[in-house]
C-alpha cells in the first residue's frame, strides 16, 4: 500500500513541478535532456552512458528533500529508493543490454541498490563573481547563476561534437543558448522599477547595451569552437544571424513582459511567434528584417505604454 501511495506522490510532484516553472523551461529542460541522451547513445564510448546515469542518481539521491522525512516516518524508506532509482534506470539498463552491453546495465543495477545506504554530502559554495557579464544586468545575471551549468554542458558539447566533425551539434547548442537566455526575463516586473532611468530613451539604452554586451560574451566562445572547425561562408553567415537574432531576441522579451500582466501570456508568445521566428532566422537571413520591425512595433507599443511615468 505504502508503495503504490508513494509513486502516485511522486507523479502529482512531478506535475507540480512542471506546472511551477513553466510550459517553456520544461520544454527546454526536456529538450536538453534528450539531446544530452542522444549525444551519450551516439558516443562510440561505451562507459560514457552508465557514467552519466551512475552520476545523474548519486546527485539526485544526494540533493533530493524529502530523504530524511522518509527515514524518520517508515521503515520502508529504503525499498522505495532503491526501486525508485531502479524504474529510473530502467530504461538505460534495457539499451545497455540491446547493445550487448551486460557489465554496463549490472553496474547500473547495482548503483541503484547502493545508493539509498549513502550518507547525504553537504556541499558548501560561495558566489562566483561574473565581471565579465553587463555590471548593470541584474536579470541576466540572475539567469547566468541559475543556467550556468547548462551553458558550461552546450560548450562541452560544442566542442565535443566539432573535434568529432559534427558542426551541427554546436549550431544546435547555439540555437538553445539562445533560447536559455530569454528565462533572465520571464518574470513581470514592477513598473515603479522604470522610474530608475531618467527616461524612456534612456531605458532603451540600457536594454540594447546590456543585452547586446551579454549576448557577445556568451556567444563568442561558442561562435569561436564552430568556425575554427569550419571556417566557411554558410556557418560564418550562421554564427552572424544567430548572435543578430539573439540580441533581437532578448531585446523583444525584456520590453514586452512590462505589456502583458501575466507570465502565461509571454509563454504562449515566445512559443508561438519569438521562438519560431528567432529559429528560422539563424537559416534564413532575410528573416531578421521582420524581426527587428517587431521589436519596432514593441518599442513604440511600449513607448505608449509607459508615457505616464515620465510625464
Amino acid at each position: 500500500m505504502i508503495y503504490s501511495c508513494y509513486f502516485k506522490l511522486r507523479i502529482k510532484q512531478l506535475f507540480r513541478i512542471s506546472k511551477g516553472i513553466g510550459v517553456v523551461r520544461s520544454l527546454i529542460l526536456f529538450g536538453l535532456f534528450y539531446l544530452g541522451l542522444y549525444l551519450l547513445l551516439k558516443t562510440n564510448q561505451g562507459w560514457a552512458l552508465p557514467i552519466a546515469t551512475i552520476l545523474g542518481l548519486t546527485f539526485y539521491h544526494n540533493e533530493r528533500k524529502d530523504k530524511d522525512f522518509l527515514l524518520l516516518q517508515t521503515k520502508h524508506a529504503i525499498s522505495l529508493f532503491r526501486i525508485e532509482y531502479l524504474l529510473i534506470g530502467l530504461p538505460i539498463v534495457i539499451i545497455e543490454c540491446l547493445k550487448a552491453h551486460f557489465w554496463a546495465a549490472g553496474i547500473i543495477t547495482v548503483a541503484a541498490v547502493v545508493l539509498p545506504g549513502i550518507k547525504t554530502i553537504k556541499w558548501k559554495s560561495a558566489t562566483i563573481p561574473l565581471p565579465f557579464l553587463y555590471k548593470g544586468g541584474i536579470e541576466y545575471i540572475r539567469m547566468f547563476r541559475l543556467y550556468g551549468f547548462l551553458y558550461l554542458l552546450l560548450l562541452l558539447f560544442t566542442f565535443v561534437g566539432a573535434r568529432h566533425g559534427n558542426i551541427t551539434i554546436g549550431k544546435v547548442c547555439l540555437i538553445i543558448w539562445g533560447v536559455v537566455q530569454s528565462m533572465a526575463f520571464a518574470s513581470i516586473p514592477r513598473r515603479q522599477e522604470l522610474t530608475f532611468f531618467l527616461n524612456y530613451p534612456t531605458f532603451q539604452k540600457y536594454l540594447i547595451r546590456s543585452n547586446a554586451w551579454n549576448v557577445a560574451i556568451t556567444f563568442i566562445p561558442l561562435i569561436t569552437i564552430v568556425l575554427i572547425h569550419s571556417f566557411v561562408l554558410e556557418d560564418i553567415v550562421f554564427s552572424a544571424c544567430v548572435m543578430t537574432g539573439s540580441i533581437f531576441y532578448l531585446w523583444n522579451v525584456s520590453m514586452v513582459r512590462y505589456l502583458f500582466p501575466f507570465t502565461l501570456p509571454i509563454a504562449l508568445y515566445q512559443l508561438i511567434v519569438l521562438i519560431p521566428l528567432f529559429f528560422y532566422s539563424c537559416f534564413i537571413p532575410f528573416l531578421l528584417i521582420p524581426f527587428a520591425l517587431l521589436n519596432v512595433v514593441c518599442f513604440i507599443l511600449l513607448k505608449n505604454n509607459t508615457r505616464q511615468i515620465w510625464n
